[in-house]
């Protein structure tokens, strides 16, 4: 497992700059097609392209924003994406997998501090996640690992409204200490809107082991997960308003549908450039007891 990670990771550095940006030459003017233009500045922009203009000494574009024309520069100009490439989160909710693909696309990520992610797509329908917990306080061998594979179709494009609905499939392995294995089977489906998405999973626990001895140090608790447990879960992902960059993001777990109190609810906010996100939020436990959940993704170009 540890070298599936590595290899991901030495992947990850190879993969080409600025994967689904484009570059000024290729801009199409139309009313239909909206970009987002990120200045050197910082300052982002969301427009229409009316000229591409072309000189000796300058080449820059001509656009049509919420405030009026305006006209930028080459120089000036750090990243241009469609507006619809620009959120580049939208595989998963917080932890929970949309059925939307990584795609082109590419992250690494730091979860609750301790959880160290990588993901990466594979074509428009393969998508590869591994992680592991890398605590200083914590033995080697009782670290946790995990990796998820999921395939990816876009199954509906409806007509009358801008959505799409996409179809998923999957399983992921995970290792609580080197010695308890846990594997899930999931199918999911995600109905992707122009401001939200709307995720929903239904998973399986297979495997032979039932009983878990969770070790930390010298310390072990007992946990009972049966073969056999269909579990479900529902995610959101919406945007506020016209803000490119701040969301509301929300789960909910249940992973035994026999028992209620076996659920997870999950609420919080996310802030995301297509360089950088960072979740903020809480979850709720049915006991009852809440914690918070965070986390810091960067996607490189």
């Amino acid at each position: 497992m540890r070298k599936i990670i590595v290899m991901l990771l030495l992947l990850i550095g190879f993969l080409p700059a600025f994967a689904g940006a484009i570059h000024i030459e290729n801009l199409m003017p139309s009313e239909d097609i909206e970009y987002v233009f990120r200045l050197t500045n910082g300052d982002v922009l969301t427009a229409t392209v009316l000229e591409v203009i072309s000189g000796e000494e300058k080449t820059g574009v001509k656009l049509k924003t919420m405030i009026g024309n305006a006209i930028i520069y080459e120089n000036e100009i750090a990243e241009i994406r469609l507006r619809e490439d620009y959120y580049r989160h939208s595989s998963r909710v917080y932890l929970l997998p949309t059925a939307l693909p990584i795609a082109d696309d590419h992250y690494l990520g730091n979860f609750e501090l301790g959880l160290f992610m990588a993901g990466v797509g594979i074509t428009k329908y393969v998508s590869v996640t591994v992680g592991r917990t890398i605590l200083p306080i914590v033995y080697p061998d009782q670290q946790i690992t995990l990796a998820n594979i999921k395939g990816s179709y876009h199954a509906v494009r409806f007509e009358d409204i801008p959505a799409d609905l996409y179809i998923g499939f999957g399983g992921n392995l995970a290792f609580l200490n080197d010695d308890n294995r846990l594997v899930h089977y999931y199918v999911n489906s995600t109905y992707l809107g122009d401001k939200s998405s709307v995720t929903a999973t239904v998973f399986y626990k297979a495997g032979s082991q039932e009983y878990f001895l969770f070790h930390y140090k010298n310390e072990f608790t007992p946990v009972i997960y049966p073969d056999g447990t269909f579990g479900i879960g529902l995610g959101l992902d919406t945007k506020f308003s016209d803000r490119n960059d701040l969301r509301f993001i929300g789960e909910v777990w249940n992973s035994d549908v026999n028992k209620p109190t076996s659920s997870l609810i999950m609420l919080g906010l996310r802030l995301a450039g297509t360089k950088f996100s960072a979740d903020f939020g809480l979850a709720f436990f049915m006991e009852p007891m809440a914690v918070p959940f965070f986390s810091f993704v960067w996607t490189p170009m």
